[in-house]
């Protein structure tokens, strides 16, 4: 059987270079023990132009008869374009896929279109016509996969002419050490460029995630609500419905993730996680020097993330920039573990540092533009989800332990520049927050630069605020508002041109203000309203329309 393969194999490849090299590598054979391999290249000839996965595919599965690890496969891809009809390239352990100069393009000759790359055969999908993989659990499944340069084309235009259903274009499952370095990918229809499950050790570099093809009529600010496309998805091994032929599903999260200098353009969304399930982490992510432009939703989405710094980001002309949450606002992708019970931990342990958010108007019709978001909830009861099937479960899921430092946000439309919700002993500092927003603009939100709700032990320090214009929009805006039962520390900021108060406490809060410069406000300095306390120590009040403080409705400023 195998002397057959080889014979097969042989046929359509040419092994230029068989052991030219013994080479180590990160990850752990069965046992334990680091792996030692020689190195095994393929160069892969290409007849069929139209229908070329066989022919790749053939070449691939050499990697597939040799698990076991001594050999680390390298198969060349010829330069130019090749049409991948119907075909699910599945690659194996120990494999690199150089595919610099080569372009892959998916076509389906029917509605039910195939992705375009996956790990190993599909699971649970007899119509393959392979003998099926038995499924993984944890991180046990293939590993030491690299894939270095090339173009994935999801060929979304011709898909949408027919409305065929196209998965997402490269899946992963229950793998680990896997890596992307200077790959495109483009163009996929209704759906993601490319999303894990369950896998440990995911390094994406210098990648170009470009263009998204909506549904039809689905374009503007539907194509933002409709559905959860990002294009680089970090997903849930929860069902099948979430993660189709990758069993076992078992909870595992994501976990050791870095994307870096890549760029993501003209998308629905850009990166990161829509689903969780209660007390299950992704842990060590790290998504720093990418750069996000055109992107109809939100450029990053961290939900239920530990240890992760998001980093050095350029975010520009998109409809919402980073949202760092505990759950999921809709609660329709927030699930029950299926063992059935969880421990939530709260602390993030996370930074959001040193970005450039520029948020424009791309039309939302439900939902409010954010430059950072943190996000969190108290559920009291349980909440049904996926059709009565599913739950969120009552929990406090307070968000804590989230730093966000020395970014630059600009929002062009309606809303909030840092928006927090339900979090705890988070640090607000060096952020300079721009409100310029037209009168025009569609956006909901009275425009805060900074807004907090359900939020306490909050550090506002050393920040600066400004609202550019005052017009129909902007008309209700304060500097900081600080809402609904939140405390905070509010020091060494500087707030300008607030078109109603420098500092907003409202609601049974309570805020230490200390050293701060407010120049220049449409009705008070500080205003503390509805059973609430604050206390005043050295700030410095210039033109403040009606008059530096104000106290209403059982609500006292104490003055040092």
């Amino acid at each position: 059987m195998r002397k057959e393969f080889k014979q097969k194999i042989l046929k359509k490849c040419r092994i230029s270079a068989v052991a030219f090299g013994t080479v180590f590598f990160g990850v752990f054979a069965s046992g334990g023990i680091e792996a030692k391999a020689e190195t095994k290249t393929i160069n892969i000839s290409i007849t069929k132009v139209d229908d070329a996965g066989k022919e790749i595919q053939d070449c691939l599965d050499e990697a597939k008869e040799d698990p076991s690890g001594n050999t680390q496969y390298v198969f060349n891809f010829p330069q130019g374009e090749y049409i991948l009809n119907d075909t699910v390239l599945k690659v194996y352990s120990y494999s690199t896929l150089n595919m610099t100069g080569c372009t892959l393009k998916r076509i389906g000759t029917d509605k039910k279109w195939k992705s375009m790359l996956r790990i190993g055969k599909a699971t649970g999908n007899p119509e393959t016509g392979d003998e099926n993989d038995p499924g993984a659990y944890g991180y046990n499944g293939y590993h030491d996969i690299t894939i270095i340069g090339g173009v994935f084309d999801g060929n979304g235009t011709v898909a949408a002419a027919s409305n065929a259903d196209s998965p997402s274009m490269l899946r992963f499952g229950h793998g680990s050490n896997l890596t992307f370095e200077g790959v495109t990918f483009k163009n996929p229809y209704d759906n993601h460029q490319m999303e894990f499950a369950a896998c440990r050790g995911i390094t994406i570099k210098n990648c170009v995630f470009d263009g998204f093809t909506p549904k039809s009529g689905k374009t503007g600010a539907k194509a933002v609500n409709y559905a959860n496309n990002e294009a680089l998805q970090f997903d849930i091994m929860h069902n099948a419905s979430h993660f189709t032929q990758y069993p076992y599903y078992d909870d595992t999260a994501c976990q050791d993730i870095v994307v870096d200098g890549c760029t993501f353009t003209n998308l629905q969304r850009g990166l990161g996680t829509h689903s969780a399930v209660a007390g299950s982490y992704f842990y060590n992510v790290s998504f720093t020097n990418n750069t996000f432009s055109n992107i109809g939703g939100y450029a990053i989405a961290a939900t239920n993330f530990k240890n992760a710094t998001i980093s050095g980001n350029t975010i520009t002309d998109c409809g919402a920039g980073i949202i760092f949450r505990a759950m999921v606002q809709s609660h329709d992708t927030f699930y029950t573990p299926l063992s059935g019970s969880f421990t939530v931990d709260h602390d993030a342990a996370s930074v959001i540092e040193n970005n450039t958010i520029q948020i424009t108007d791309k039309k939302y019709t439900n939902a409010i533009a954010y430059g950072i978001s943190l996000y969190s909830e108290v559920v009291k009861k349980d909440i049904p989800n996926d059709g009565g099937n599913d739950k969120v479960p009552a929990g406090d899921y307070t968000l804590y332990g989230v730093r966000v430092n020395n970014n630059a946000i600009t929002m062009k439309n309606a809303g909030y520049g840092i928006w927090l919700q339900t979090t705890n002993t988070c640090d607000i500092t060096g952020n300079s927050v721009t409100i310029d927003v037209p009168a025009g603009s569609s956006g909901k939100g009275n425009c805060d630069p900074i807004r907090l709700v359900k939020s306490k032990n909050i550090k506002i320090d050393k920040n600066s605020f400004v609202v550019k214009k005052s017009n129909k929009k902007t008309k209700k805006a304060c500097g900081i508002v600080v809402t609904t039962n939140s405390s905070a520390t509010i020091t060494g900021n500087t707030i300008k041109n607030a078109p109603k108060d420098g500092i907003f406490v409202v609601t049974k809060c309570n805020a230490t203000v200390k050293n701060n410069t407010i120049n220049k406000t449409g009705r008070y300095g500080l205003n503390v309203c509805e059973n609430s306390k604050a206390k005043s120590v050295k700030n410095k009040f210039k033109k403040c329309k009606k008059r530096p403080y104000n106290e209403y409705k059982k609500s006292k400023i104490t003055k040092k």
